[in-house]
């Protein structure tokens, strides 16, 4: 049974409202009225127009007539149910559609609080539209017409009026201030508006829950269709109704093809991506397909737009522009006119100056000495790695001192020979007082395996009942690990993986943040450290910073602290990259050695020692056929579109005549690569040919379940360490 009840507005004029309960979801269609009834005459003068008010009724036919006449029939009834109505009629008449490229221009010059220009080339309708429609203020206020789940800021009322105003919207508002919260507003305002009819939002796999509980909470009217899984089910989920699509990046890449009728290829009234630095680079696959997403408006939701150099930025505001039907994408390089686009474009707003009612956050660094077989250990490897780097004399590399700094700093955390670990010790101590007493607590690790990262630490600390939050996990298991630290009582501390874990998480349930291990990148610990200290926190959330003294770890922070006022420039806190930002002669003089004279020439020979994270789909595998054909193997190439997983095929004939070929699928992803690549290169694999061999190519590693499927078929995986044994 429906229920009914009654109410009145402020004029006592009776409404009534009806709840009702289906069975099963289903969708509502609103159609209003032809025609318009006006109760009362009246004439308003206002500037250039005469408001001149009919008692009789007003058709669409009739209000279309206002594009020509200096008349204007519109009503001004008690309510505001009328001006919504003449505001409805206006945008029947005039469709939403792409603007043109002087109307783009238009919406580009100005600032966030400032209305679109009313020129000339703007239909009267849709100017009288834009005029009588509710403002954002009253939209967005518990007062208006749609219902908040809770009263919001007025920054965020700025930032939802901002995203409304502009076709192209940088928002890099802090850490923790609701970028997701903005955006699910200002799509529901759109779609209230009824200015746009789909919407397609690009997040993080490890994201799409939280963004669905978001949406369904700040936009409930709004059908999403989340966009996961195997492919077959995605291809429903692609074509199902919904007024949103919400996806994840690596799923986005694999589904947008070259086939013209690829889902993906349709065109979006709007395109949102969230964390955007997932396209700092321009030449990677994922990035290149955001960027040919047709699209009305681009919005871009990052609290760090500027990583490791002004080409990061660059690829970003490439983005930002809509797109039409066989335009190419825009180009954007480093330069005054890059800065001048990030001005127009950009809204950021710092927690300081918006929310001073936040609980501080305070952050120390703790100094900790390794002691006993720790020490031993560390002070070995050091001395035999420093040996081994004089010994390979002019042949030695770059990536040769990055391989000794990441084993120290492995040893800093753990001993694998007794697994003693100073820094362990301090944090056990801090957490017999803090669990106690109620509060909960993040430990971040860049590390995640059983000997020295995330695992390990959580064995050592089982005692507190720690969860663990990894690359590796799948998606249900991740968000299981949310919800059990947010509400089981006895799971208080929360272990993660930096780069799985550092980014989008809201867990302002922990007042706490211990980072294990220093990632050498600002932006990337500040946005761990804001998983906590962000909207909903109660408590001032404490930070700890480990560095273990007399090792590598204190050299390298000396050196960029001092580096660190270079990188303030642009973005409050630019994130330093190891490889990118310490010169040869501060990397080598780490250890007391000088750069070999001969570095200068390999560093020319840029597909030998450029950062796999800096290079492009096409251009990793050009990599790695460059270190196949010195090895002396013959590489083909594949045609791109038709490749069925296979990217090169190398072949060497042996001393004895035997003939191997290496069937390869190159993949240069952020995090590990998972078992469904592994499953696509098996099934693309000949059977039963001698002498073949599949391989997969990872920089960064592959899943534990990759490793266990890849064996069990014989299929040879590559990671980074074995990409710097080749060169």
């Amino acid at each position: 049974m429906p229920l009914l009840w009654k109410e009145t507005n402020q004029d006592d004029i009776p409404k009534g409202r009806f709840l009702l309960f289906f069975k099963r979801s289903i969708s509502f269609r609103q159609k209003f009225a032809k025609r318009l009834s006006i109760p009362q005459p009246r004439e308003h003068q206002v500037g250039n127009f005469v408001f001149n008010i009919k008692s009789s009724p007003l058709s669409i036919e009739e209000f279309s007539l206002v594009g020509s006449a200096s008349s204007i029939a519109t009503c001004l009834y008690p309510s505001d149910c009328a001006t919504v109505r003449i505001a409805q009629l206006a945008d029947e008449i005039t469709p939403t559609r792409r603007d043109s490229p002087n109307q783009r221009k238009c919406f580009e010059s100005h600032s966030s609080n400032a209305a679109p220009s009313l020129g000339e080339d703007i239909p009267l309708a849709k100017r009288l539209a834009y005029l009588l429609q509710p403002s954002v203020s009253i939209l967005a206020s518990n007062a208006g017409p749609l219902e908040w789940p809770a009263t919001l800021y007025d920054f965020q009322i700025e930032g939802i009026s901002a995203l409304l105003s502009h076709e192209a919207l940088l928002l890099a508002d802090d850490m923790g201030i609701g970028k997701t919260i903005q955006a699910a507003g200002a799509l529901r305002i759109l779609f209230y508006r009824k200015q746009i009819d789909a919407g397609l939002i690009i997040t993080r796999a490890g994201l799409i829950k939280q963004w669905r509980e978001e949406l369904r909470r700040w936009a409930p009217e709004l059908r999403v269709s989340t966009v996961r899984g195997p492919v077959e089910e995605r291809v429903w989920q692609w074509r199902n109704p919904a007024h949103l699509y919400l996806v994840g990046y690596e799923t986005l890449r694999a589904d947008f093809t070259e086939n013209p009728n690829s889902v993906p290829r349709r065109p979006w009234d709007v395109v949102v991506i969230d964390e955007a630095q997932a396209i700092k680079n321009r030449e990677t696959e994922i990035s290149r397909k955001c960027k040919r997403l047709l699209r009305r408006r681009a919005w871009a939701l990052t609290g760090t737009p500027l990583e490791n150099k002004e080409d990061d930025l660059a690829s970003i505001l490439e983005f930002l522009c809509p797109l039409g039907k066989d335009e190419p994408p825009k180009k954007v390089f480093p330069g005054p006119a890059l800065f001048e686009r990030q001005k127009r474009l950009q809204l950021r707003r710092k927690k300081v100056d918006v929310l001073p009612q936040l609980p501080p956050k305070l952050i120390s660094r703790i100094n900790v000495e390794l002691e006993g077989s720790q020490r031993e250990q560390y002070e070995k490897a050091e001395r035999e790695g420093v040996v081994r780097l004089k010994e390979k004399g002019e042949a030695v590399r770059i990536e040769n001192v990055l391989e000794l700094i990441m084993r120290l700093k492995q040893i800093c955390n753990f001993s694998s020979l007794t697994g003693l670990s100073a820094k362990l010790d301090d944090i056990k101590e801090r957490l017999d007082v803090i669990i106690p007493e109620g509060y909960r607590a993040l430990i971040f690790s860049q590390f995640t395996d059983q000997e020295y990262g995330v695992r390990k630490i959580a064995s050592s600390l089982s005692e507190f009942h720690p969860l663990i939050y990894t690359g590796d996990l799948s998606v249900l298991q991740r968000e299981e690990m949310i919800r059990r630290f947010k509400e089981d009582q006895i799971n208080k501390v929360f272990i993660l993986s930096l780069r799985a874990g550092g980014q989008g998480l809201n867990l302002q349930q922990a007042s706490y943040v211990f980072h294990f291990d220093r990632w050498w990148n600002p932006a990337v610990e500040n946005q761990a450290e804001d998983r906590s200290h962000r909207l909903g926190q109660e408590f001032p959330v404490t930070v700890y910073k480990y560095t273990c003294l007399n090792t590598i770890e204190e050299r390298i922070d000396q050196i960029l602290q001092e580096k660190q006022a270079l990188f303030n420039q642009m973005v409050d806190d630019v994130s330093m990259d190891l490889r990118q930002n310490l010169t040869e002669h501060e990397l080598f003089g780490l250890f007391g050695l000088t750069p070999p004279v001969s570095l200068k020439k390999v560093k020319k020979e840029s597909h030998l020692v450029r950062g796999f994270d800096h290079m492009g789909g096409i251009e990793f595998e050009q990599y790695v056929q460059g270190l196949l054909q010195r090895k002396g193997w013959r590489v083909d190439t594949t045609p791109v579109t038709s490749d069925g997983g296979i990217d090169l095929i190398a072949s060497r004939i042996d001393e004895l005549g035997v003939e191997t070929r290496l069937l390869i699928q190159c993949k240069n992803h952020s995090r590990p690569v998972g078992v469904d690549v592994i499953r696509e290169l098996n099934g693309a694999l000949p059977s039963n040919l001698m002498g073949e061999r599949g391989v997969v190519v990872c920089p960064s590693g592959f899943t534990a379940e990759a490793v266990s499927f890849a064996k069990n078929r014989g299929i040879l995986l590559w990671d980074r360490h074995h990409l710097f044994n080749m060169v």
